[in-house]
């Protein structure tokens, strides 16, 4: 009979070790095979990463930029808020718009023709002025203020009592006298005292004016 005897010796070992390997190999494969995808997806990671950056990037740049404009526009302001009224002035100056002065429409109306002829069969009418007198007592009469003026100036006058809002107090008239006495009237030294006289004012008033003309 004949037993088969395993020998411990130095080559066993060897062939164990070997073994092992080839295992430890097998396994490392195996892995490697497993782990491909996890690393297409880090790299896909990683490009988003990039790209992320890459628009970060750009944006800051635009900012930058637009921060540039705006500090930019400040510096004109501030330049413009610091320059002189007189530029101020000849900037204004330079915007305006001259304006025209529109003329006036040409009178249709024909000027009239004065006659210069001393002698004239017709009787020319005497020009007048208009006067204003106030102060007299109210019961005085246009007929004695017609008198006073004749007689004392010695002219033909026509005179009016006016209504005012001071009848009760004062009576007013109306005077016409010749223009060319009328300085002799408006003399202060031929009047009492509280009497007012001057150029009458064609004043256009809604009121009642009581009318006595004193002609005769």
């Amino acid at each position: 009979m004949v037993k088969n005897v395993t020998e411990s010796g130095p080559s066993s070992r060897n062939t164990q070790t070997t073994t092992n390997n080839k295992q430890n190999l097998k396994i490392e494969l195996k892995s490697n095979q497993k782990l491909t995808p996890t690393k297409t997806i880090a790299n896909q990671e990683v490009k988003k990463i990039q790209g992320n950056q890459q628009h970060n990037q750009t944006t800051s740049k635009q900012k930058r930029e637009t921060t540039l404009l705006y500090n930019e526009d400040e510096i004109s302001e501030s330049k413009e808020e610091q320059q002189s009224p007189k530029v101020k002035i000849q900037q204004e100056r330079e915007n305006w718009r001259e304006v025209v002065k529109k003329r006036n429409p040409k009178q249709t109306r024909p000027v009239p023709i004065k006659g210069a002829m001393d002698k004239f069969s017709l009787t020319i009418a005497e020009q007048q002025s208009c006067l204003f007198l106030s102060g007299l007592d109210p019961d005085i009469e246009p007929e004695e203020v017609k008198e006073y003026i004749d007689t004392t100036f010695k002219m033909s006058s026509k005179c009016e009592k006016m209504k005012t809002k001071k009848d009760r107090f004062k009576s007013s008239f109306k005077v016409y006298v010749p223009t060319d006495s009328k300085q002799q009237v408006l003399n202060e030294n031929m009047w009492g005292k509280g009497i007012v006289i001057n150029h009458f004012l064609h004043i256009r008033r809604n009121f009642n004016r009581e009318v006595n003309p004193v002609t005769a």
